[in-house]
């Protein structure tokens, strides 16, 4: 390998590795702003959070400070918790409409009520009976 070649690719490594660690970046803020969203909106700790994502709650401190960084798993499930929000807000005039919504029984999710599915990791099956809830199915 030539001298210039071995400086490309040592100058293709250095982008690369500063590409990937603005994603990271990146990725942790709107994980930091998804988790005070819920903090601040619906009243949420680490624990609920925690419990949402399924990991432990000590895990979410370490992602807020950087300490960490989420798995795959874990990133998707912040991109859903994400989206649950965004569907919140979209749907219910005010949080506590939204509140409301998400401590009661509803019939697109067999009578259960959406906060106990999210406390067990179930971001999907809530998302699913909003969109459906956004469309009119149930109103």
């Amino acid at each position: 390998m030539t001298e210039a070649m071995t400086l490309a690719t040592t100058r293709e490594e250095a982008v690369a590795g500063m590409a990937e660690s603005l994603v990271r970046q990146l990725e942790i803020s709107e994980a930091n702003t998804t988790f005070a969203k819920f903090r601040e909106e619906y009243e949420w700790d680490n624990a609920d959070i925690a419990a949402a994502l399924q990991v432990d709650r000590r895990t979410i401190q370490r992602y807020s400070s950087g300490a960490s960084y989420p798995t795959r798993r874990v990133r998707n499930s912040i991109a859903d918790l994400r989206e649950l929000a965004i569907l919140l807000d979209e749907i219910f005039q005010d949080d506590a409409d939204a509140l409301r919504w998400l401590n009661q029984t509803v019939p697109a999710i067999k009578g259960r009520r959406p906060i106990d599915l999210i406390k067990r990791g179930k971001l999907g099956e809530v998302i699913t009976a909003l969109t459906t809830y956004h469309t009119g199915a149930f109103r």
